[in-house]
């Protein structure tokens, strides 16, 4: 066993954003670790997408901060990775339904029969997307065509048969094959970015009533990203799973202060302050109780739609289950 507060030398890769970024500048410290932050691949906004297959199908770095749906993918291939209950980022797929202007797309039910580009099928925000169009809005998911444009984390990885799905050729954002008239629309991790927004348009103008229905059915914010750690990594340290915690909810507790200062608003291409007048959240505590919800149905989502090929509990995916 490690003695608690060593001074050990660990890599820590996470988004460039929210209130890691008050790790990754050196405000908050991880106990009295030697923690290196490397300069992972992320995107030019500092998310870290770039690095989930890296984390998903290498981990080379002690602690990684991964899509929530991939972690789950890689528990259900037996991937050495345990999560802690630290969740980095939230959204509302809502937010990320986008269509082609000229389909005349304006709801959710407009989406049956057509093609939709979801990045890859097991992405973290298409597989929030197909819960709410399955469980918010009754819809047959099996009728819509989701097209790819982008390879699993895990390549082993294949969607169920019973799921219309297709693969475009090359590495694409979802986001251009839809500007690019490929699909009918698209589900994206959040707004358009980098394209040519004449072409394209949100499916909801408006999404807070669309989030609001959701929230009312489900009472919380559904998860983005989840901090990670190598099991082997946690066998040397058994102290750093809590040292991370409460890193971040030193980090958490910064970050809310400027939220409630009006210093930051935007996260995940949400108005914070519009969320919460018009559903009275706020961004939720880290810790496992606080959260079991939105892991339940993340897990439940992700075994429906033939992500994870067993249902399980989420206290079997998470360290600090006390928390």
């Amino acid at each position: 066993m490690s003695a608690p507060n060593a001074a050990r030398r660990l890599s820590v890769a996470v988004g460039r954003r929210f209130d890691s970024l008050y790790l990754l500048d050196g405000q908050v410290k991880v106990g009295e670790l030697d923690i290196e932050y490397p300069e992972a691949p992320r995107t030019a906004t500092g998310a870290p997408m770039p690095m989930f297959s890296l984390l998903a199908r290498e981990h080379p770095w002690d602690v990684g901060e991964m899509a929530f749906s991939t972690y789950l993918m890689c528990r259900d291939l037996g991937k050495p990775y345990v999560a802690l209950p630290i969740f980095p980022s939230r959204f509302f797929p809502h937010t990320g339904a986008w269509a082609n202007r000229q389909t005349g797309l304006k709801a959710a039910a407009d989406l049956i029969g057509k093609r939709v580009a979801c990045g890859s099928f097991a992405t973290n925000y298409s597989v929030w997307w197909r819960g709410a169009l399955t469980h918010q809005y009754d819809l047959p998911i099996q009728k819509i065509t989701w097209v790819e444009s982008v390879e699993e984390h895990l390549p082993e990885y294949h969607p169920p048969k019973r799921f219309q799905v297709e693969r475009m050729p090359g590495e694409t954002d979802p986001a251009v094959v839809l500007s690019e008239g490929k699909t009918d629309a698209a589900s994206l991790p959040g707004p358009a970015r980098g394209v040519d927004l004449e072409r394209i348009a949100p499916l909801y103008e408006d999404p807070y009533p669309e989030i609001a229905a959701y929230v009312e059915a489900n009472g919380f914010i559904p998860i983005n990203t989840v901090v990670t750690v190598r099991t082997d990594t946690v066998a040397r340290n058994s102290d750093l799973p809590r040292l991370l915690l409460d890193a971040y909810n030193r980090a958490k507790a910064l970050y809310d202060a400027e939220i409630a200062e009006g210093k930051q608003d935007l996260h995940m291409g949400l108005s914070l302050s519009r969320l919460r007048d018009v559903t009275g959240l706020v961004l939720p505590e880290y810790g496992f109780r606080a959260n079991r919800t939105a892991i339940q149905t993340m897990i439940a989502y992700c075994y429906e739609q033939g992500v994870i090929r067993r249902l399980v509990q989420p206290e079997d995916l998470f360290l600090l289950i006390e928390s």
